[in-house]
């Protein structure tokens, strides 16, 4: 009881001393300027429990396929024919191809193993040393934003963006895609996509890029609706989050009020507010919700 005492007063004491607690405010803010996608620490855990070096939802053959029955070799096979699905839609394997957010190198992986030439991007520094390590890829550390256009201008033969559209400023990205590609050259998008404006604020309106795609002098080639065949992934990890995250949550907070009741009662004005951000998550990821507001698919785009 004494060790776990001095510990809260520890905690305690530095939220009530001057100089600890400028520290904490110092920390906090320095987090916020941080971006996320320099530093995923979600997606290094991720990969850490996923073999295959993807990132992705996968694609499952058999969309009928019940999530409690998935295993996680089942998984790798579907991210496995999510990759294939892509690679089978180029077809100029002479000149060089830019992977944009390409993630550990899943897809690089693929395509070094065709002998096709191929460079990645990736704002992600776990990501760019991993990949340095492991692949002899030409990688640039960059937002595709901020990506040297003018020293690859038609230059590549296609491009791909696997579930990195989502996060591309358009306005930026478009052009640099429209001076990178080769005449005749092909982009390769798989992503999602909102049919409205209701629901989770990731991905792009789809009507609103497809203006944007005719006004910087793109057009769709080739169109498949791929959803039915991600959302068994998105079950998967639905059923977990509800079946296990949730009670381990509970277990959690009842663990807390019997050994702690001091810290419990400091949270317990904020646990609505805890409560309710878990649930918000947990809707991103509910199949039914994702299917009503959400449209995954896989296109081909060429230069008009």
């Amino acid at each position: 009881m004494g060790k776990k005492n001095s510990i809260i007063s520890s905690i305690i004491s530095k939220f009530l001393s001057p100089v600890h607690l400028f520290q904490i405010i110092k920390l906090q803010r320095n987090r916020k300027k941080t971006e996320r996608v320099y530093d995923d620490a979600q997606l290094k855990l991720y990969h850490k429990i996923m073999p295959g070096d993807f990132l992705h939802y996968g694609y499952f053959t058999d969309p009928a396929v019940h999530p409690g029955e998935i295993s996680l070799h089942q998984f790798y096979r579907a991210q496995l024919q999510y990759a294939e699905n892509l690679l089978q839609h180029i077809s100029d394997t002479e000149n060089d191809i830019l992977d944009v957010g390409c993630g550990m190198g899943g897809l690089l992986k693929l395509m070094n193993e065709k002998n096709w030439k191929a460079i990645g991007v990736t704002p992600d520094k776990n990501q760019t040393k991993y990949i340095r390590e492991t692949y002899p890829n030409a990688i640039h550390e960059c937002r595709f934003e901020d990506f040297p256009a003018v020293d690859f201008t038609n230059h590549f033969g296609t491009i791909i963006t696997s579930e990195s559209l989502q996060y591309l400023q358009l306005d930026i990205a478009l052009p640099i895609i429209q001076q990178t590609m080769k005449q005749g050259g092909k982009w390769i998008a798989c992503d999602y996509f909102k049919l409205g404006e209701a629901g989770e604020k990731s991905g792009h309106n789809f009507a609103l890029f497809v203006e944007k795609l005719k006004a910087n002098g793109f057009k769709i080639t080739f169109q498949q609706d791929i959803t039915p065949h991600i959302l068994p992934t998105i079950a998967f990890v639905h059923i977990w989050a509800k079946q296990v995250v949730l009670p381990l949550k509970d277990f959690g907070v009842e663990k807390i009020k019997v050994k702690a009741p001091g810290i419990f009662y400091a949270l317990q004005n904020a646990m609505p507010q805890i409560d309710a951000k878990i649930q918000k998550n947990i809707d991103t990821i509910d199949p039914v919700l994702f299917a009503k507001h959400k449209q995954y698919l896989l296109m081909v785009i060429e230069r008009i």
